[in-house]
């Protein structure tokens, strides 16, 4: 659900598109639904917040209209689709907004502050890492790019926990917690492959299967359902 709500400066936000592909409505319907309701609104700056105007590029690359809208602008939009399936779709819909914003709740305190400072240094000592493993992996007849090495480690870590890599500023404190141990785990796996002198492809095999260990353990998949 939480693909329906996104954030963008500090505001949980849908668009009129993923609107029309949920309630399953052609788009220009949801757009007239949306100007419906911007004309029956006072025109104040509540309203002005609740609708914003923006664009898109369809497969064609061109640029159409659509807005982006907050809690209260799909709420009064979403009032007027009915029937028992639109319903459901309707409490989804609020369930996504009610855990965007439990998100930016947390975002403001101490314990979430602390924890994303922490992960952020986490990132920088296992990029270093890295380095040195595709440093010594390049003196060993390795020929890939030195950003593949990083990549591939960041992108084990992201499946690991189902986060997306752009949205680091949006986890929860869990996550934030799990990343930590990961980041912890990867710098070590590949810590002792160059103290051992092995095989440069080890340490991406060894982290997988260390995360997908670590995952079984600490019940990630199903602490991901819960979430």
């Amino acid at each position: 659900m939480k693909e329906l709500v996104f954030l963008k400066s500090n505001q949980a936000l849908t668009t009129s598109l993923k609107m029309a592909e949920y309630f399953e409505k052609r788009h220009d319907r949801v757009l007239r639904a949306i100007s419906a309701s911007i004309q029956a609104l006072p025109q104040n700056g509540d309203s002005a917040k609740a609708f914003i105007k923006a664009t898109y590029k369809d497969e064609t690359g061109k640029s159409n209209p659509m807005y982006l809208l907050n809690r209260d602008g799909f709420m009064f939009v979403a009032m007027g689709f009915t029937g028992e399936k639109a319903a459901q779709l309707k409490w989804n819909y609020i369930q996504a907004f009610n855990a965007m914003e439990a998100a930016l709740a947390e975002r403001k305190s101490e314990q979430w502050q602390e924890i994303r400072s922490a992960t952020k240094v986490g990132y920088k000592d296992l990029s270093a890492a890295v380095k040195e493993l595709y440093e010594w992996a390049v003196s060993h007849g390795c020929k890939a790019p030195e950003k593949v090495f990083y990549q591939n480690f960041a992108k084990l870590m992201n499946k690991t926990l189902g986060i997306n890599p752009n949205s680091r500023d949006t986890l929860a404190a869990w996550q934030l917690y799990e990343v930590e141990k990961l980041q912890f785990i990867a710098r070590a796996i590949i810590a002792g492959l160059l103290a051992k002198g092995e095989d440069y492809h080890l340490p991406y095999h060894d982290c997988k299967s260390a995360f997908e260990s670590y995952a079984r353990l600490s019940y990630i998949n199903q602490r991901l359902l819960e979430n």
